[in-house]
């Protein structure tokens, strides 16, 4: 196997994807989607928080954005929710993931063989954001294989000047757009990329850019509507949901905090690749490299950007944020320690690969249900969901004689609620017009609506729940799943009778 990397030329990137390294890389991927979706979706009594507040209570309605985020996350859990049922939001996630991991390897044959694309791939296993957190569906999650997709066609069109790639990266930034806007550091470490040499930057004169943009434009251009409709609500939220810095010291901590904690989530891929003989003391591949330049402005550019926005504006940041940053770790490390590559031992690597297969998952049971039942403390994911439906429905249909339409709770307990419910009725999230726009007022008093709340100090509702019209009904306790030693769930109700004829 030549240990050196393939050219840049337009017939090394037609070079044909070798049998054995497709092979292992489809195992590699099938082993994510089996172990990664069975696991958790075996151990979860109720979905995780995200996949039922941010996903189901959403994507339900249908709209072209919503009061957090933009829509294309909450859409397509939805559809894989009504599709299969509980394992749908599981397996869409190892999709997205098993995508990302495809997409990394093509990235890594138009620089070097596959071989050790495939080991820049493999290494992703150790990275923590490809393992734990993937099982909760959300929009982090969802950005990584569209990041890598916008990834892949941005190396050919500017490797190629090829209308088809730019064609195909507008569409892919048009996506990431409507997964997340933190896509926008993407954007701006491709920017970065195109401005850093003559040759790159060359590429603004020619109508490919221009094309990539278009498209973006088009694609997004439903959700621009709907945010203008709605008064930018996405801002809003982005703002306060991220924090400001209160003072030097703060704005100082917030981003090295982030920077550190990116590292730790990189640690275990980085003793793999020690482990499997890589990381060893060797002379780096200059900038002026073009794939190690890729690399390391796609590889590193989105964390370091994010990091000095938040250090120039004191906008705090969020350490999950970076889920989508590290698709190229695993090939950055290995173009970067091309002397080694003889050295490379692939079989320590499937050994290592298996054994995160085995150990990470394990981590993530004792974490999600064996820790919180021997606590006492009941996680997300084991909550009395169907107990929840089942009687408030009942409730309901007893004080009303009508089909249940709507929830009035906040996104999780209303969530859990009209996901079991029949019929599966519409949550007015936190009773806020803003958060949830398809309850009209004229809605709300011809269908009625259930509400229920979380009850702390008293049993009495939030005052944001004092709706016109509300009457409470009192409160109803449910048992823990599978832990029968935590303290009930105690759950306030009333009801807004509903003044249409039952339908």
């Amino acid at each position: 196997m030549a240990t050196q990397p393939v050219t840049n030329s337009a017939s090394s990137q037609k070079a044909p994807l070798l049998g054995a390294e497709m092979h292992n890389l489809l195992h590699f991927i099938l082993a994510q989607l089996v172990i990664w979706t069975l696991v958790p979706w075996f151990f979860a009594v109720s979905l995780p928080l995200d996949v039922v507040s941010d996903g189901l209570g959403w994507g339900h309605e249908w709209q072209w954005g919503y009061f957090k985020h933009p829509p294309l996350p909450s859409w397509t859990v939805e559809a894989f929710f009504r599709a299969f049922g509980d394992i749908g939001p599981f397996l869409l996630s190892q999709i997205a993931v098993g995508v990302t991991y495809a997409f990394v390897f093509l990235i890594g044959r138009v620089m070097m063989p596959a071989r050790q694309a495939l080991i820049g791939t493999l290494l992703l296993a150790g990275v923590y954001y490809f393992s734990i957190p993937t099982p909760e569906w959300n929009h982090n999650v969802a950005q990584m294989p569209v990041w890598a997709w916008a990834t892949y066609s941005y190396l050919l069109a500017i490797r190629t000047g090829r209308w088809r790639w730019w064609t195909m990266l507008g569409l892919a930034c048009g996506v990431a757009v409507l997964t997340k806007y933190a896509s926008a550091v993407l954007f701006l470490a491709m920017l970065a990329h195109l401005l850093s040499t003559r040759k790159t930057a060359a590429q603004l004169a020619t109508p490919g850019p221009y094309i990539a943009l278009a498209i973006l434009l088009a694609v997004i251009a439903p959700h621009l509507v709907w945010l203008v409709q709605n008064h930018f609500p996405t801002f809003g939220y982005a703002e306060g949901r991220a924090g400001h810095g209160e003072g030097v010291v703060h704005r100082i901590i917030a981003p090295f905090h982030f920077l550190l904690s990116q590292l730790a989530t990189l640690l275990p891929a980085l003793i793999v690749a020690a482990a499997i003989g890589l990381l060893r003391r060797v002379k780096l591949p200059s900038l002026e490299d073009e794939n190690f330049r890729f690399l390391v402005f796609l590889g590193a550019g989105p964390a370091l950007i994010t990091a000095a926005l938040s250090l120039l504006s004191g906008f705090g940041i969020r350490d999950m944020w970076g889920a989508p940053m590290w698709n190229l770790t695993g090939l950055l490390i290995v173009y970067a320690m091309q002397p080694r590559w003889p050295e490379t031992s692939l079989r320590a690597l499937y050994l290592w690969v298996a054994a995160l297969f085995v150990i990470i998952p394990l981590a993530y049971v004792l974490s999600t249900a064996w820790v919180p039942e021997w606590r006492g403390k009941p996680s997300r994911t084991q909550w009395p969901d169907r107990a929840m439906a089942q009687t408030f429905n009942a409730a309901w249909t007893e004080a009303t004689h009508a089909p249940l339409k709507i929830v009035a709770s906040d996104g999780w307990t209303g969530g859990l609620i009209a996901m079991r419910a029949p019929g599966r009725p519409s949550i007015f999230i936190d009773c806020n017009p803003r958060h949830a726009p398809w309850i009209t007022p004229q809605r709300l008093s011809r269908e009625g609506a259930l509400v229920v709340w979380q009850t702390h100090a008293n049993d009495s509702p939030p005052a944001t729940f004092n709706l016109p019209g509300l009457r409470i009904m009192g409160v109803k306790t449910f048992a823990w799943p599978r832990e029968p030693r935590a303290k009930p769930l105690r759950l306030g109700w009333g009801i807004i009778p509903p003044s249409g004829p039952p339908s």
